[in-house]
């Protein structure tokens, strides 16, 4: 279950795991933040993972995001500085959230997929910030996943 260290935002939201992609400056933090905001306005259940670095591993075939120690609960808000937010220390990942440049109108099926370590992921490509406004991008996240949510073969839990 060795893994690594990758760049990237990791979220519960629901029952879903996803980590946010992008290079610095893209946006993955605040639209964390709002996914994590919304969730504490009673619109659903988002917890952090991690910001920033997540530490990403296999185990029984299943990609799982960690926090690591140093950073755990800790999340950057540009304009203010590192923030304070409840977090899970560990949680599997279904869901790639890539922040890209452009916004495609109707993207090819083959986009809503993507590798890591070997592993086929959902992936969802939404546009950064100062692309498409914070509301789109919070669209386009919660649309995504409800579609992994809904996947035939998900093992759902049940209270």
């Amino acid at each position: 279950m060795a893994g690594h260290n990758i760049h990237g935002t990791g979220l519960v939201l629901g029952t879903i795991g996803l980590l946010l992609r992008g290079p610095s400056g893209a946006g993955k933090s605040l639209l964390a933040l709002a996914l994590l905001d919304d969730a504490a306005a009673g619109r659903g259940h988002a917890m952090l993972v991690a910001d920033d670095r997540i530490d990403l591993a296999i185990d029984s075939g299943r990609l799982v995001m960690r926090t690591p120690a140093r950073i755990a609960g800790l999340i950057e808000l540009r304009g203010r500085g590192i923030v304070s937010r409840p977090f899970v220390p560990q949680a599997g990942l279904d869901l790639v959230v890539d922040l890209v440049d452009t916004l495609e109108r109707m993207p090819e099926p083959g986009a809503f997929s993507t590798a890591l370590d070997g592993i086929t992921i959902a992936r969802a490509p939404v546009p950064r910030v100062g692309v498409a406004g914070l509301e789109h991008q919070l669209l386009l996240v919660r649309e995504a996943a409800r579609a992994v949510a809904a996947a035939p073969g998900r093992v759902k839990k049940t209270a």
